[in-house]
């Protein structure tokens, strides 16, 4: 399998995607040569109560806004089912397609590398995917893990940017360009999302 078959794995809320995701997922895909970024929006995260996100369906569409110009960014409905998802069944699901660890690259920040022991299955994720890691400020080591963990740790691409603090700047009726696509900040203008009720 050549490098193109090396595939970025970059799941996550999206509530919404911001230019901070995408810069990621370029660097990752720049720095190993990925042949192409999965973006995986959950439908409903294990550690987020439903009635705190959006509806999956809008923000699936934001992503899809987001990435409409990137012909190796696609979306993906691994974790897409009206459950509860977790990361490694989107690894297994790769590994039965015939993808091993060295095709298949987990993004992530270092904050969450550092709370990766507490992941449904970890060791599973470990054993099944290389960990693509952008250091983030205040979480630059590395935990103790599996001798057989294979890491790559990235300094382009961070940024300070975050979704709940999109979301707090709409509801305070303040501007959010250039911290999402315009297309997507068009989308949640129209849509009225995450303003505040009064």
């Amino acid at each position: 399998m050549s490098d193109r078959g090396k595939i970025g794995l970059f799941g996550g809320s999206f509530d919404p995607i911001h230019t901070g995701h995408l810069i990621l997922a370029q660097a990752a895909m720049d720095f190993i040569g990925l042949g192409k970024v999965l973006f995986i929006p959950t439908a409903v995260p294990p550690h987020k109560r439903r009635e705190d996100i959006t509806d999956f369906k809008v923000r699936k569409e934001m992503v899809e806004l987001a990435i409409a110009d990137n012909a190796k960014f696609e979306l993906s409905f691994l974790e897409g089912e009206d459950k509860i998802s977790y990361t490694y069944e989107s690894v297994m699901h790769l590994k039965k397609k015939g993808f091993s660890r060295e095709h298949i690259h987990l993004l992530i920040g270092s904050d969450s590398l550092m709370e990766i022991r507490s992941w449904r299955k970890p060791e599973v994720i470990l054993s099944n995917a290389t960990m693509v890691v952008l250091r983030r400020p205040g979480y630059e080591g590395i935990p103790a893990l599996p001798q057989e963990a294979a890491v790559i740790m990235i300094e382009r691409g961070g940024n300070l940017i975050s979704s709940s603090e999109i979301r707090e700047l709409v509801g305070e009726a303040r501007s959010i360009r250039y911290l999402v696509p315009r297309s997507v900040e068009n989308f949640i203008s129209d849509h009225s999302l995450y303003r505040r009720s009064t």
